[in-house]
């Protein structure tokens, strides 16, 4: 039996002011989730695996779930991510749920004008579990300043893209006040921590990066990057990619190539079904429970083809 369902998006980019000529790559993408070692007699085994974001700068075509299972299509409250929910009872020791859809990347070269309500504001500005708003993180903010660069630039010298001290890639900002070392996560979960004690909105982007040439059966991976709200617009900073091509420091403030597939946003996600605790964050694979628990025996493999560099004239 093959399920499928189809997402034609129906985005009003002029809307988000986003005009002129602007490049883009179409990205034909196939991810598979493979839970392995279910143990014998597990009653209820719910598999969410996540679905690339619908943003003005993604749009997303022809998602396809293939496999003999019952799913359902559900999204956070919260940050508006979708996961394909899949419901298993008395499991098989190996389940195996492949996805395949059409992604449209464009690159963010302006600000994205957008409104925020009450409840929007407050949940970008919220204490999370491992983004701090400690008397500390305070102390540090207010000495750096009101100024959106200086945070941008005091966590790009801070921090070192290392990944041998054990404790990197859960992003925790007062572990990288710390340690000074890190990844993508760290990086950015300190410069969140430093936006909202300043009351300035901010939220954290999880995607996977891209090569032009493509991959296949690539598991494991992912980047994430961050956006933060000024004047009636958000912007985006990549601070880990910055620190690693400092080339292009001043292009990673307020801009991000289209070498990138947006998979989910925010920090303690609870998605809807869901039983265990918060999600850190809502990784670009899936999240598992048997029976209500948390279960870690999980494999993602993606595999994508690049369909070239095209340019988009024009308003869509």
């Amino acid at each position: 039996m093959r399920l499928l369902v189809l997402l034609m998006v129906g985005l009003s980019l002029s809307a988000c002011g986003i005009r002129g000529e602007r490049e883009y790559r179409d990205f034909d993408l196939d991810w598979s989730v493979k839970v392995e070692d279910i143990p014998d007699g597990s009653g209820d085994l719910k598999v969410w695996v996540t679905v690339p974001l619908e943003l003005p700068e993604q749009e997303l075509a022809d998602l396809e779930i293939a496999g003999d299972y019952s799913w359902e299509l559900v999204e956070d409250p919260d940050f508006g991510n979708r996961a394909v929910l899949v419901s298993i009872p008395d499991p098989p020791s190996e389940v195996k749920i492949n996805l395949s859809a059409r992604v449209r990347r464009y690159p963010v070269v302006s600000p994205q004008p957008a409104s925020l309500s009450h409840l929007e504001e407050k949940l970008y500005l919220r204490e999370e579990a491992l983004v701090s708003l400690s008397p500390r993180i305070r102390a540090l903010s207010d000495s750096i300043g009101p100024d959106h660069r200086a945070r941008y630039d005091y966590v790009l010298a801070l921090m070192d893209y290392d990944k041998s001290v054990p404790g990197w890639g859960n992003g925790d900002s007062e572990r990288a006040c710390d340690v000074r070392k890190g990844n993508c996560t760290d990086y950015h979960s300190l410069f969140m921590s430093l936006c909202r004690v300043q009351g300035v909105p901010a939220v954290f982007e999880m995607g996977y990066p891209t090569r032009p040439e493509g991959e296949v059966d690539r598991t494991g991976g992912y980047h994430c990057w961050a956006w933060f709200y000024r004047d009636g617009a958000w912007m985006a900073v990549d601070i880990s990619e910055a620190d690693q091509n400092p080339e292009k420091v001043e292009f990673y403030f307020g801009n991000l190539d289209p070498d990138r597939i947006s998979f989910s946003r925010g920090r303690d996600v609870k998605l809807p079904g869901m039983q265990g605790p918060p999600l850190n964050y809502l990784p670009s694979g899936a999240y598992v429970e048997i029976d209500g628990v948390p279960f870690y025996g999980m494999a993602r493999s993606l595999t994508y083809k690049v369909n070239g560099l095209e340019t988009s004239n024009g308003a869509s």
